[in-house]
């Protein structure tokens, strides 16, 4: 009876461990349509994209926090066993769970799968992209008008005051909501990179430097004519991808000094 009952400890507090956040509903997260906002469709579009960022990519932390405790938990047969188990499983699953779950198929199988992933991650990318460009466009827009209404005197000063007020208040959301998608984005790319890493070592710290040097025009190169070679240059190209996503997150942030009038 002792003994199921400390199994019973262990295996709550693995539960405990390796259970996400919370969920929050679009309505949470992005703020309900009282009509007012006219870039509100805009904000929908980058919500969506980022369902996809937002999956669970790595099972190796949940896995990892699991096991850990189970070992630490009936190794001293105690609930602080369990936890410090439970955190040491989840430190070495929470970064490489993706690369050593699709090693389970084989190490071919696994460079195959992870480039068709990328791909995949690529085209996400660009929704995104495309998304935080058109809610970008939008704001301006909106600034623009209140700015062009107040010139030409259609309004008056404390009525731009007031639309400026509540563009301000619509950039907190967009650029909440736009981080969070980001910050998910730099963690499936963390895994992209430690996968890349394990199949031509060194490649990670070669594709962050070029990744933060500026942009230059790219220039058609020759397909890669192996896989190796295709996985390095597609996880070159995201995490480039990544770069751009951040750095109109940053835009979003910034709008808030255009309201000024």
């Amino acid at each position: 009876m002792r003994t199921y009952s400390r199994l019973s400890i262990v295996l709550l507090t693995a539960t405990a461990l390796a259970l996400p956040g919370c969920v929050t509903s679009r309505d949470e997260r992005i703020g309900a349509n009282d009509g007012s906002d006219r870039c509100y469709a805009y904000r929908v579009a980058l919500d969506s994209t980022g369902n996809y960022f937002a999956e669970d990519m790595i099972q190796g932390a949940a896995i990892g926090a699991i096991g850990g405790a189970l070992i630490g938990g009936l190794a001293t047969g105690s609930a602080r066993g369990a936890i410090i188990g439970g955190l040491g499983g989840l430190a070495a699953g929470a970064l490489g769970g993706y690369w050593h779950s699709k090693l389970q198929q084989g190490r071919d199988q696994a460079i195959t799968g992870a480039l068709s992933d990328l791909q995949a991650e690529s085209t996400n990318l660009q929704k995104t992209q495309d998304a935080l460009n058109q809610l970008v466009n939008c704001r301006r827009g909106e600034i623009a008008t209140v700015k062009a209404d107040l010139k030409a005197k259609r309004i008056t000063r404390e009525e731009a005051e007031s639309r400026m007020s509540a563009i301000r208040v619509s950039l907190v959301k967009d650029y909440q909501i736009a981080s969070n998608i980001d910050k998910n984005i730099t963690k499936r790319n963390d895994e992209y990179l430690f996968a890349v890493d394990q199949v031509k070592p060194g490649s990670s710290e070669k594709i962050r430097t070029a990744a933060k040097k500026p942009a230059k025009p790219s220039k058609a190169g020759k397909p890669a004519n192996d896989t190796v070679t295709a996985m390095y240059d597609q996880t070159m190209s995201n995490t480039l991808q990544k770069e751009g996503v951040g750095n109109t997150v940053q835009v979003i942030a910034g709008l808030e000094k255009e309201t000024t009038i």
